[in-house]
């Protein structure tokens, strides 16, 4: 096991468990092989009535919505995490338009069809594989690969840089370690949020 990462859903409701359940459904197992890049909205495919998917509160143009597919995006979140600490590289990532409550700010990655996209590239030199597993509240991730001598500790570190009467501003860092020396410190992204 490379990483594994964690979230709480025990406050949805129904239909955003559903939908939380169907997404993940669909990349458990996946398998990225060296070089090739995930997309996110096209492993989960578009979020349709048909396709099982129930309304379920999401953020649009800055409000909240019922939306058909709405949760979805924790998922994201918490795979956007595991591709973190598995120290795989991140193609396209865009935050919330508003913090969401299950992971830090800096931490998210909202997806849309047809917009926002989560997409990683697997930069090791041997496939990986994702397993999720969603059951009692607790949506978990965990990619599983070869481990290597020059494997890194990932270390993520967030913090809010100011605040405002209607915004948060955030940064996210990735530090790499090794034999308990940091090797460099990268900044993910400085992502600002409205406030509700």
């Amino acid at each position: 096991m490379l990483s594994s990462f964690s979230t709480s859903y025990t406050s949805s409701g129904y239909n955003r468990s559903t939908n939380i359940e169907l997404a993940a459904k669909k990349l458990d197992g996946y398998v990225l092989m060296p070089g090739e890049t995930a997309s996110y909205n096209q492993i989960v495919g578009q979020r349709t009535k048909a396709a099982g998917f129930k309304e379920g509160a999401a953020y649009s143009n800055g409000k909240v919505v019922q939306e058909v597919g709405g949760g979805i995006c924790q998922v994201s979140s918490t795979l956007y995490n595991a591709v973190l600490y598995a120290n795989l590289e991140i193609v396209e990532r865009y935050n919330h338009g508003f913090a969401p409550s299950y992971v830090k700010p800096g931490l998210d990655a909202t997806v849309s069809w047809g917009g926002p996209d989560f997409k990683f590239k697997n930069n090791r030199n041997y496939p990986i594989k994702i397993l999720c597993s969603v059951q009692n509240g607790i949506a978990n991730f965990q990619i599983y690969g070869l481990k290597t001598d020059n494997d890194y500790e990932v270390v993520i570190s967030n913090r809010v840089t100011g605040t405002t009467s209607n915004a948060i501003y955030s940064e996210a860092y990735k530090i790499l370690k090794q034999n308990g020396q940091v090797v460099s410190s990268t900044l993910l992204s400085q992502d600002v949020y409205k406030r509700h």
